[in-house]
């Protein structure tokens, strides 16, 4: 990311820069990705633009929701995570490397599915959020054999809605359907173009680039640059770096963690940069400032 800016992951869109994901069938945001993660994986920040599914093959896989809910998926078991929430995942490699199927379902299968389920349930309004489906036998077969069978098929188009319109149904087989109801009910993509400042407003705290703002608004890069320009004066890029440094300037003062811990809080994992674009913009160094308010 320029200016030295660790970025949150957003799926599907970023497993294409991924080293340990492969794509298995993709259109659009629609998409079957393999991921194979041999090397301990801590702290990774995503967040997914559609419903997501997480089949773990092998080893074992922690989810954290930003309230703090925690969810251990092992070998067997699947994981539903919502659209739009940013959460991140931990891998230990104490039980073997991580196998895992990462399944994403665009609105056209959700209202897919909604339509041909219709009658299996009743939406109850209630919130479901993340949630775990056990293991049951023979799934792991029906998974495994996704790597080998589809990956590099040309004109994957229908055939990858037949999938994912399949692995719904299987999961309302296997769980409540009333739950993976309430589940699509609650993460119906909105297709239209998104207030620009409501998004700034939700998500500016998150290590999001310039192109996923674009994405998340429903506007190409130039379009959500052209609008965010005629709503605030400035770029979106010079906008998020005086954000960032905002936020830095106030954990300087407020609090005693280290320069290096605040220069990663805000994004930036050059010390040495962070400290410079910081001088540049107050004019001070974080550590003259502190020392100069004590």
């Amino acid at each position: 990311m320029a200016n030295g800016l660790n970025q949150c992951l957003v799926i599907p869109e970023g497993l294409a820069g991924f080293a340990d994901a492969h794509k298995v069938m993709q259109d659009g945001a629609a998409a079957i990705f393999h991921k194979l993660i041999s090397a301990n994986a801590l702290g990774v920040e995503f967040f997914s633009s559609v419903p997501c599914l997480c089949f773990v093959l092998r080893g074992r896989e922690t989810f954290i929701t930003p309230i703090g809910e925690e969810y251990v998926v092992q070998a067997g078991e699947m994981i539903l995570l919502p659209q739009n929430l940013h959460m991140v995942s931990n891998f230990t490699n104490d039980a073997g490397p991580l196998e895992a199927f990462l399944f994403f379902f665009d609105q056209a299968i959700v209202s897919e599915f909604q339509r041909t389920a219709a009658g299996r349930w009743t939406p109850t309004g209630c919130r479901v959020g993340a949630y775990k489906i056990a293991a049951r036998e023979g799934v792991p077969n029906y998974m495994s054999s996704l790597a080998t069978a589809y990956r590099h098929l040309p004109n994957v188009r229908g055939l990858l809605h037949a999938k994912l319109l399949e692995l719904l149904h299987l999961v309302a087989a296997l769980g409540e359907p009333k739950t993976l109801g309430a589940f699509l009910e609650e993460n119906s993509a909105d297709t239209g173009k998104r207030n620009i400042r409501h998004l700034m407003r939700i998500h500016q705290a998150h290590n999001l680039n310039v192109a996923d703002y674009a994405m998340l608004s429903g506007r190409s890069v130039s379009s959500f640059n052209r609008e965010f320009k005629r709503q605030f004066g400035i770029a979106p890029s010079q906008y998020l770096i005086e954000q960032r440094l905002l936020k830095a300037r106030e954990a300087v003062l407020d609090t005693s963690a280290a320069v290096t811990d605040i220069a990663l809080d805000a994004g930036y994992q050059n010390t040495s940069h962070f400290i410079a674009m910081f001088k540049s913009r107050f004019g001070i160094t974080p550590k003259r400032l502190r020392l100069s308010n004590l």
